[in-house]
């Protein structure tokens, strides 16, 4: 009987060290779920789209200004004072307090503008708003060109004695390439005109994200790679079997606890003889 339940015992611990060596590994790769995201409508005429959230107002960490009445789709971000935001399809950040989530999704989220370069010779696109830096550049921008998505402006610097600090931020498209980058706003032209959004919305006094806190270590492949609810089967198949070894290990059952009810009631052999030649024994023919 002992030596029984010392094997049941090791077979239960060995059960219980591969469940515990197994599990671990599948929720570890378990990815974060995505975000709830809002769209926030812009307060003012200076709200910029921040490159980072370390609080500098310089122009190496700003996009552009948005257009003010447009939104950008804001998501949570760590630092309580921002929110993670997106502006057509620019990501940054943005100040809490400049601007206002809304209920819903808007008609018109973005400014949709374009713009033509028009100096003769064509001119660079670079990544920073400064016209004397030879390292900045993207590459040029043709006469006359048309193809320029306009998504704000920033001021940077003078390029053109008493011409303005202003630069536009714009997607050049030439075939398959999208190039983002600056351009003086002196050397264009034909800018769209943008008018104010006056669209209803309902603001929200406090939106309520979604956030997952599960991090997931960098740099792991395999089931990490799969979708949750398949690491949430896996992870279930391969522990309920366990659960049912250590249940049908330590269950009574019927037969074992009929086998020794009957073990303890009926007699042996031995004493089956002992009585009958006792009875023998007392019995007389008169």
């Amino acid at each position: 009987m002992l030596k029984n339940l010392a094997k049941k015992s090791i077979l239960v611990v060995f059960v219980a060290m591969f469940c515990f060596a197994f599990f671990p590994f599948q929720i570890k790769g378990v990815s974060a779920q995505a975000q709830d995201s809002y769209y926030a409508k812009v307060q003012s005429s200076n709200v910029k789209l921040y490159r980072s959230t370390t609080g500098s107002e310089e122009f190496s960490n700003v996009y552009f200004v948005i257009p003010q009445s447009y939104f950008v789709e804001i998501s949570y971000c760590e630092n309580e004072n921002y929110y993670t935001a997106r502006y057509q399809d620019v990501y940054g950040y943005v100040k809490k307090s400049e601007v206002k989530a809304i209920s819903g999704v808007p008609q018109t989220p973005f400014a949709i503008a374009s713009f033509r370069m028009y100096i003769p010779g064509g001119i660079d696109l670079r990544s920073t708003p400064v016209y004397t830096d030879g390292l900045n550049t993207l590459g040029t921008i043709n006469f006359m060109e048309t193809n320029l998505r306009y998504y704000g402006t920033i001021d940077g610097e003078e390029a053109v004695t008493y011409s303005g600090t202003t630069w536009y931020y714009c997607k050049y498209t030439k075939g398959d390439q999208e190039i983002f980058g600056y351009l003086y706003a002196y050397f264009c032209d034909l800018l769209t005109e943008i008018p104010t959004n006056t669209e209803v919305v309902e603001y929200i006094e406090q939106p309520d994200f979604v956030v997952d806190t599960t991090t997931t270590p960098s740099g792991e492949d395999g089931m990490s790679a799969l979708p949750t609810t398949t690491q949430i089967i896996i992870i279930v198949a391969v522990c309920l079997p366990c659960i049912a070894i250590i249940y049908l290990l330590f269950r009574p059952t019927k037969i074992g606890a009929k086998a020794l009810q009957d073990a303890e009631l009926k007699p042996t052999k031995r004493e089956k003889r002992k009585r009958s030649r006792h009875q023998d024994y007392y019995e007389y023919d008169e």
